[in-house]
Order: structure tokens, then sequence, then C-alpha cells
């Protein structure tokens, strides 16, 4: 059987075309000590930070890679059994590389932006139907079966089925998948070859292109707004490049840019941040909710307060400390309070378990807003929830104590229902305002082009 010219052309240039894109700016080697046994690596790209974890004599690995002096992560901290390097750079990445019976670590100043890991990972499904690729899953053309497939988590029947679809209909997308699976399988050299080969007409060829930036950081300079435009793209293409965008903006450093477009994913007409971009949108806002300063804080709050179901599914809990810890640091403690107190009934639902630190985090904010009402009808709460033999231990002693003399007749014709509707409320005319806000930024923005447009 003769393989199609278009297979081969495609194929050629997905495995040549790659050598010629260097993916890493700067390497550093470092030799380590074999007496420390067994190493473990993992890499924190956002916080900045490598650990390492030896199997023994964490502070004689510490002093062999202080002693190396590297500038990508030049201070280095032994905590019990890590060894933590503070790195210098987001556009991060680092191995352990055994060669020759001797052990190095390699730190990687990337070009582009960090793909390892679920957390940089953005999958978002095209339907078939949609797109006019033939029927729904599980499909009847080569590509709509691969795009199934690779939903589904299947991602060698996946690759079988886009290789057959890169002579036929939807070969742009086949081409985008296959290095999407590549990336999958830690293979960035590959699949940098396969966006390559998408080209850049069209949607796909766009998002494909938008891919290659990420690795390599080719379009990472002035010309980045031109090429991340969502504005012409259909759905879900618009939500995808909404999302990258967000991606890229948080990693160089622009958190605030970073949370718009993501909440813009959020607004957008697909929905982003549910379905299978639910841990990716999460994973982000929490990064950013954890980073110290108030770079980014405010939108970051806007964001989360339009995150679909935000007290429910994975990281909910996390996001919603996270986001009251925020607040508070902004100078907002009553509006951390209010987070926590609508948070409650879930918690109680969902993580009973959890209910009484929940609670005594709830109390504290609220005390901090000196709002010693609201603060005892929680305590109350949590008291009548746990039992008053719960309610130990320095923190609840002190604030029970703050609490004392405060106006009890008033609390209890509060109630915690109320203080839950009434936290609610709130939360809810802060939502309105962020959504008007954002329609006035919006009509703003729309107003400058036409005038910048205008002849």
């Amino acid at each position: 059987m003769l393989v199609p010219l278009v297979l081969l052309v495609l194929a050629a240039e997905a495995a040549e075309a790659t050598p010629r894109l260097p993916l890493v700016a700067t390497v550093e080697r470092i030799p380590l000590q074999r007496s420390s046994g067994t190493v473990t690596l993992t890499a924190y790209p956002f916080s900045k930070r490598i650990e390492l974890r030896p199997a023994r004599d964490s502070a004689g690995l510490a002093s062999k890679i202080a002693a190396a002096g590297s500038r990508l992560c030049p201070r280095t901290l032994v905590d019990r059994n890590t060894v933590i390097l503070e790195c210098v750079t987001r556009r991060l990445d680092g191995a352990l590389i055994g060669e020759k019976g001797n052990l190095f670590l390699e730190i990687y100043e990337l070009r582009g932006v960090p793909w390892r890991g679920d957390e940089n990972r953005i999958d978002v499904f095209y339907s078939p139907v949609d797109f006019h690729f033939g029927d729904g899953c599980p499909g009847n053309i080569p590509v709509a079966r691969g795009e199934c497939a690779y939903r589904a988590g299947q991602y060698t029947v996946a690759a079988v089925e886009f290789r057959r679809a890169l002579a036929a209909e939807g070969r742009r997308l086949a081409a985008m998948r296959l290095g999407d699976i590549a990336l999958h399988n830690q293979d960035p050299i590959a699949a940098a070859g396969w966006y390559q080969a998408a080209g850049r007409v069209g949607g796909f060829g766009r998002l494909a292109a938008i891919r290659l930036c990420e690795l390599s950081g080719t379009c990472l300079g002035k010309q980045r707004q031109y090429f991340f435009d969502s504005a012409a793209l259909a759905e879900p293409l618009h939500t995808e490049m909404l999302l990258r965008t967000a991606h890229v903006s948080a990693y160089m450093g622009e958190l605030p840019q970073a949370m718009l477009a993501l909440r813009q994913a959020i607004e957008a007409a697909h929905g982003g941040c549910d379905g299978s971009t639910l841990l990716f949108c999460r994973q982000l806002l929490l990064k950013v909710l954890e980073e110290p300063g108030k770079n980014g804080t405010v939108e970051a709050l806007e964001t989360y307060l339009v995150l679909p179901g935000r007290l429910e599914g994975p990281l909910a809990f996390t996001l919603v400390h996270a986001a009251a810890q925020k607040a508070a640091g902004m100078g907002a403690p009553v509006f951390a309070g209010n987070l926590m107190a609508a948070s409650a009934q879930a918690v109680e639902a969902s993580s009973p378990g959890l209910l009484g630190d929940f609670l005594l985090r709830t109390v504290e904010f609220y005390l901090q807003g000196a709002d010693r009402t609201r603060a005892r009808v929680v305590a109350e709460f949590a008291e009548t929830r746990l039992g008053r033999d719960k309610l130990t231990g320095p923190r609840w002693n002190a604030v029970l104590k703050q609490m004392e003399g405060s106006n009890d007749e008033v609390a209890n014709s509060l109630g915690m229902q109320v203080v839950i509707g009434q936290a609610t409320r709130d939360l809810t005319l802060a939502y309105t305002a962020i959504a008007r806000a954002t329609n006035a930024r919006l009509s703003a923005e729309a107003a400058d082009d036409v005038t910048a447009e205008a002849p």
C-alpha cells in the first residue's frame, strides 16, 4: 500500500524540523555526591523552586550544590530531609542525569514556559459535530475517532487515528493533537515538530503556533499580544486561546493580566474552567492566590468569585482558604470572613472533619475586622455542631476571650443561617460590582478600538 504524499510530507516535517528549534536557553550541570543514595527531584517553577529529597545526608547534598554556585538557583536551604533550591525565574525545569556512574543535577532556564505536569496542561474538547468532522463520538472518520479517544485518555488509539487523519479531513487538528500526545509522553522535541507540521492557517493552525510559542518562546516578546489575539476565533478555540494567554502571562510574571484572561475565559460563551479545564484553572488561580505580595491579588479575588462551582470539586476548600487569606492580607478581613462563612455548609456536608478548623479561621477573620457579632454567631454554631469540649487550644481560647462581653442578644437574634445569608449577599454584591466594572471596561475598550480604526 502506498503512503499518501501528504502523510509523508507532514511526518517528515515533524521529524526533521525540530532539531533547529532549541527549547532551553541556559543549562547548568552540578555534580552530586553518590553518598546521598537515591535522590528524587520535584520542580515548582511558578514558585521558582526545585526540591531534592535524598535518601540520606541532605546537608551534604546542599553543601555540594551551594559550592557549585548556581546562577539560576543561587540560594540553597535544607528543611529536614529536603534540599530546597530557590531560583530566579519561573521559566524553570530540572532533571537528575546519571552518566558513567556519576549523578548530575541539571537546571534548565526555558525559552518558553513550563509544560510538565497536569497543572500546565490545557485540554479543550473539539466536538466533531460542531466542527463538521463527521458524526459525534465515538466518531465515524479518523479525526473524529481520534478526538473522542483523546478526550477519553486513550492516547495510543488517538495517535493511530490522528495519523490516519493526516492525509484526510481535519489534518491540522490531527497534527496538533499528535503534538499534544507527544508532550503528554514527555517528548517536547517531537511535540514541537508536530506543531510545526500543523501549519499556521485556520483556528487549529493558530493554536498549534501558540503551543509552539509556549515551548520555544519565539513569540513571547513585543509581538505576543498579536499572536495571542482571540477575538476572531470561534468557540471553543476562543476560550482555549484565553486560557493559554492566562498560562503564559502568569509565568511571565504578569499576574493581573493572567487573572483577567482567566476571568474572560470563564465568562466566554463556551464557558471555560469547567469540565476538562477545571483543574488547570483552579491550580493556576491557587498559585496566584498563594503568591506573596499584592501583585494580581484584586484580579485573583475577582476571578475566584466567578469561578464555576467554586464550593465543590477539586481544591474547593484550599481555594476558599487561600482567597480568604489573600483578602485579609489586603485589609478586608470581614470580606475574608464572608468568604469562609458562605462556604461553611459545603464544608460541613462534604468534609465534616475539617469543620472545626474552618469555623475557627472564620471567627478569627471576623474578629480581625472587629465584627464581634458575626464572630460570636459562628462560634456558637461551632459549639452546637462540634460540642464545647472541641473548642479548646490556644487559638480557640484566644478568640473566645476576645468575644467576652459582646452583645449576645444581637448574636442570638441573627443565627448562623442569617450570617450565611448576609455573607452570601455581600459576595453577590461584590460579584455584581465586578460584572458592571467588567462591562464598563469592555465598552470603553470597544470605543477605543472604533476610534483607533476611524480614518
